[in-house]
């Protein structure tokens, strides 16, 4: 009886070490599963922020290309315009030395008689002053 009331106080002790252990690993495997929660969590928003940030970088490169595109194709006008205004004004002065070459009695002032001054008004610069119009 002495042998079997050592060995149930034994297997007491055994069971309540067991029990402890299974507790103490219980409560690590809750604290292990809130942390994971926690980082899951954590991990969804910062998938979610960087998927963003990737449609925004998108975005933002599309933006540039077609800033970038406009402002090549302004350019591009304005260089044509203006390689087209010199060719103009080659074209034009090549014709009109031609055609003074025939005409040497032609003066600016003739030109300014055939002109109707009343329908001209504010005229700041002189008659005989020449104006430039520059791009």
């Amino acid at each position: 009886m002495i042998m079997s009331s050592v060995n149930n106080s034994v297997l007491e002790i055994c069971f309540a070490k067991l029990f402890r252990y299974i507790d103490e690993s219980t409560g690590v495997l809750r604290k292990a599963e809130s942390e994971y929660k926690g980082h899951r969590s954590l991990l969804m928003r910062t998938r979610n922020l960087l998927s963003t940030m990737q449609r925004q970088d998108v975005l933002d490169r599309i933006i540039m290309a077609v800033g970038f595109l406009l402002f090549s194709l302004a350019v591009l006008y304005v260089v044509s315009k203006r390689i087209g205004l010199l060719t103009l004004q080659r074209k034009v002065t090549e014709a009109i030395k031609a055609g003074m070459a025939g005409k040497a009695e032609l003066r600016p002032q003739d030109i300014v008689d055939k002109i109707n001054i009343n329908h001209v008004r504010n005229m700041e610069a002189p008659i005989d002053q020449r104006i430039h119009d520059e791009l």
